[in-house]
């Protein structure tokens, strides 16, 4: 199933994979260049257990899926503007509720790669409907979130949360981007003390390699924990 959704300006592609009619998890993903059938694929290949997976594809991720501005990070790259809690609301108010009207929901997984594996986890602390966070590659050197992170709390604690990464991702001239691994086994020992399921992959390559893949073994870890 593919929807057109548009309102308050926003614009993105909603794609729905599975079986839409049993009562089942659904996974929402949100993806920068339609990779939903990849993952969808990949999460069969893995023998996941059986879910729903939204995907949400050609929002403006520098914008939407944000959490906060801030100034210009990087040479050819505009500042971010932080609409980050906009599309939540959006995502939570509006979306959800439209694709779930025809659908049979179990449980909620939360899953992304890059900037949307920080939105996955920031998510988390401004809502709580989601049992599950997938954080693929997540973009955790951004500018103050580990501060976040210790000033405020879950609305509710995931069940699980999935952290993984490139193994070459460290490996880059950019002092901003390298704080990526340190953070990011910060976060995974962070969760892991406070008794929530929680766990760290490390992947073969650099932030490119094989993104679908490593979201839909998030995927399927995640739903083996629910």
């Amino acid at each position: 199933m593919e929807e057109v959704y548009s309102t308050h300006g926003i614009e993105c592609k909603i794609h729905v994979y599975g079986d839409t009619t049993r009562c089942l998890p659904v996974v929402y993903v949100h993806t920068f260049e339609n990779q939903g059938r990849e993952i969808w694929n990949e999460s069969c290949k893995m023998q996941a257990r059986q879910h729903v997976l939204v995907e949400i594809d050609g929002l403006d991720w520098d914008n939407y899926l944000a959490p906060w501005p801030t100034e210009q990070l990087f040479k050819n790259n505009p500042p971010m503007r932080g609409r980050a809690g906009e599309w939540l609301r959006l995502l939570e108010g509006e979306v959800i509720p439209a694709v779930e009207a025809q659908l049979h929901v179990t449980h909620r997984v939360i899953a992304g790669y890059s900037l949307a594996g920080l939105f996955a986890l920031w998510s988390a602390y401004n809502t709580g409907i989601f049992a599950g966070v997938v954080a693929c590659s997540g973009s955790f050197w951004y500018p103050d979130f580990i501060s976040y992170v210790q000033a405020h709390d879950f609305v509710t604690p995931p069940s699980c949360i999935y952290f993984s990464l490139g193994d070459k991702e460290t490996r880059l001239k950019n002092p901003v981007l390298n704080t990526v691994e340190e953070r990011t086994r910060w976060l995974c020992e962070h969760y892991s003390s406070m008794g929530i399921n929680t766990v760290f992959q490390l992947n073969n390559g650099n932030h490119y390699q094989q993104p679908a893949w490593r979201t839909a073994r998030g995927i399927t870890w995640a739903l083996r924990q629910l």
